[in-house]
This record gives structure tokens, C-alpha cells and sequence, in this order.
């Protein structure tokens, strides 16, 4: 039987943009973005207790990588 301590998605963006999120079964995840252009990192990700969490979390975050690139 597997139990999976973690699961990770890769969101791409507009050319090189990118948004990487592991969620950790602990209530954090890891969170690191690059624009695709000259700005980039990580991203504060604590306190993730349900899935409807996660998704609060994730609606945050697409923007914050995204966000800045323009586009309607």
C-alpha cells in the first residue's frame, strides 16, 4: 500500500512563467514562482488544513505569479 507524504503541480504561464507547488501532507507546501522575466521565488505557505484550504491558497498564489504579466 502507498501513502504519499507529498503531491506536486507545475502551472505555466505566458513564455517562460511558472509556478511550482509540492503540499505537503504536514499542512505547508513549498511554493516557488518565476514571471518569466526578472522576478521570482518563493512563496509563504503555512497552516494548509483541507483541501478547500488549499484551494483559498492556490486562488492566491496564480495571481501573485501571474498577475504582473498583463493580459486581460
Amino acid at each position: 500500500m502507498r501513502d504519499p507524504d507529498s503531491v506536486g503541480v507545475l502551472i505555466s504561464g505566458p513564455g517562460d512563467a511558472g509556478l511550482s507547488v509540492v503540499l505537503f501532507r504536514g499542512g505547508w507546501a513549498d511554493v516557488d514562482y518565476f514571471d518569466g522575466l526578472d522576478d521570482g521565488g518563493p512563496i509563504p505557505a503555512f497552516d494548509i488544513t483541507s483541501a478547500a484550504a488549499f484551494g483559498t491558497q492556490l486562488d492566491h498564489w496564480v495571481p501573485h505569479a501571474f498577475g504582473n504579466l498583463g493580459g486581460s
